[in-house]
């Protein structure tokens, strides 16, 4: 991301080499914009705390969908209880007349989701108005529904399995160390680290190896609940992602920037070591059987992303 984007006081910006990517590889920044920027409209402007692609979900639990038939790409429930829809588009180039049009006659392509109909269904687009300006984000919300606009039977257990089910994926397959109220896992190769708040963790485990969801949709939002009142969370639905992408000693060639003040202490405060015996974490019930995360080793030395590059158990 760093080679082809940069933030300036005008907004976000493409760099030179982003400009003379070929057409095919201009479209393919252009669709993850897209994806990146739709997802941070649901969060920050309509307070969607589990943004999932639907496929995401229909893969897992067998939804198909006639051929032909389209469909919204993103979906996920709000604080409030109520559903949103969203497709995400992207332009390597201005956001033409037509298809700014198009995206105005767009109807609603998802009728209903677990049997509500959603509150705010919308198409988002970004787009780079002139060679060198800043982008620039279009999201409109049509009122009528296709006329065969889709019913998705969404069980909201299943919902967050299927969502956090990744973060299983890539403990089994990375050593998972614990870091303050989190179990993470670093990616060196690619400068990050993934984690997820260990009481959610534990719960998803459960449920994984017992074959049993009941409940779980309502007892990560409570843990979740829990986390944001003490405000000790980053991220609403209670992940960690940190990346280091700006340090390649090999390709480079120059020294790591310091980070400021500010920032380690603001990372220590979220990502900060806390007692054993009385973190709010601990009050989770914990089965003889369960996957007892309590004995991870503990996350010292540099993890990517995340600064200072020390043991941060200090």
């Amino acid at each position: 991301m760093p080679a082809y984007l940069h933030l300036t006081r005008e907004g976000i910006k493409r760099t030179d080499l982003a400009l003379e990517l070929d057409p095919t590889e201009k479209g393919m920044l252009s669709y993850t914009l897209g994806q990146a920027m739709c997802q941070i409209v649901a969060e920050h402007l309509l307070t969607v705390r589990f943004f999932m692609h639907v496929s995401r979900y229909a893969d897992t639990y067998g939804l198909t969908f006639a051929p032909g038939q389209s469909r919204a790409d993103f979906f996920g429930p709000r604080y409030s209880g109520t559903w949103v829809v969203a497709e995400a588009k992207g332009r390597s180039g201005p956001l033409d007349h037509e298809t700014r049009q198009a995206m105005e006659a767009q109807k609603r392509t998802v009728k209903t989701v677990s049997g509500k109909v959603p509150e705010i269904s919308y198409a988002c687009a970004v787009d780079f108005p002139s060679k060198g300006g800043a982008m620039r984000l279009t999201a409109i919300d049509p009122e009528e529904n296709e006329p065969g606009a889709v019913d998705l039977p969404v069980d909201l257990d299943l919902f967050a399995l299927a969502y956090y089910t990744p973060f299983l994926d890539a403990f089994a397959h990375r050593p998972p160390r614990l870091l303050g109220d989190y179990v993470v896992t670093g990616f060196e190769s690619v400068g990050v680290t993934l984690g997820l708040l260990a009481p959610v963790l534990h719960r998803i485990e459960r449920a994984v190896r017992l074959n049993d969801t009941s409940g779980l949709y309502g007892d990560v939002t409570r843990i979740l609940d829990r986390y944001a009142r003490e405000s000790t969370t980053r991220f609403t639905d209670g992940t960690l992602f940190a990346a280091d992408w700006n340090h390649r000693p090999d390709l480079l060639r120059r020294e790591r920037p310091e980070p400021a003040a500010e920032q380690i202490r603001e990372l220590h405060e979220v990502y900060r070591m806390v007692d054993v015996q009385e973190g709010p974490s601990r009050e989770e019930s914990m089965r003889e059987e369960d996957w007892n995360w309590w004995r991870l080793p503990p996350a010292t030395g540099g993890l990517p992303g995340i600064f200072p590059p020390v043991d941060v158990a200090e």
